[in-house]
């Protein structure tokens, strides 16, 4: 294969994971937050994991659909909180490699490496990510009571099944 074909497959990908990963660590930091970040505009800190508004009215939703109780509210922001201290640490982690990449020249060799090393620790970060949500859902699961837990677990089907709809609508549109 061509040379410049291969660092373009490298670099390419690398250009968009750094605007992702730097989109990531500036909401991460939530300076200047009047709403959104999973504030609820009272300088509160909202019970959603995902932030903004759609994830605390998706926590207030499963409040009241679960017929939470406030233990159960506090122990679920908790845990949350601790989920996004988290992520928010690994986002700026992610953020500064990304900055030392930009400090290198595109597509010299040490481009090309500081480029396949913040690959892999995507990838590391990303399997990470995916164990702390199953961990985040033990835990909260294992607050509910039977009914709730039944409750839970058919509004997460339901989520699942919806999400799926739409990735398949969304690629059904892309293929066009």
């Amino acid at each position: 294969m061509n040379k410049s074909i291969k660092r373009a497959l490298i670099i390419i990908p690398s250009i968009a994971l750094a605007g992702m990963f730097a989109t990531g660590a500036v909401m991460a930091d939530g300076k200047d937050c009047k709403r959104g970040n999973g504030h609820d505009g009272k300088g509160k800190q909202s019970m959603g994991h995902k932030g903004g508004k759609k994830g605390g009215m998706m926590a207030h939703r499963m409040a009241k659909k679960l017929d939470l109780t406030d233990a159960q509210q506090d122990a679920i922001k908790d845990i949350m909180q601790a989920q996004h201290q988290d992520a928010s640490g690994q986002h700026q982690a992610m953020a500064a490699a990304l900055a030392e990449l930009a400090q290198l020249e595109a597509g010299s060799d040490a481009y090309i490496a500081k480029a396949k090393a913040i690959g892999a620790i995507q990838g590391d970060a990303m399997a990470q990510r995916l164990i702390n949500k199953a961990d985040v859902e033990q835990q909260v699961q294992a607050l509910l009571t039977p009914e709730q837990l039944k409750k839970y677990q058919t509004m997460h089907a339901d989520m699942a099944e919806r999400r799926a709809e739409r990735m398949q609508k969304h690629n059904k549109n892309h293929s066009d």
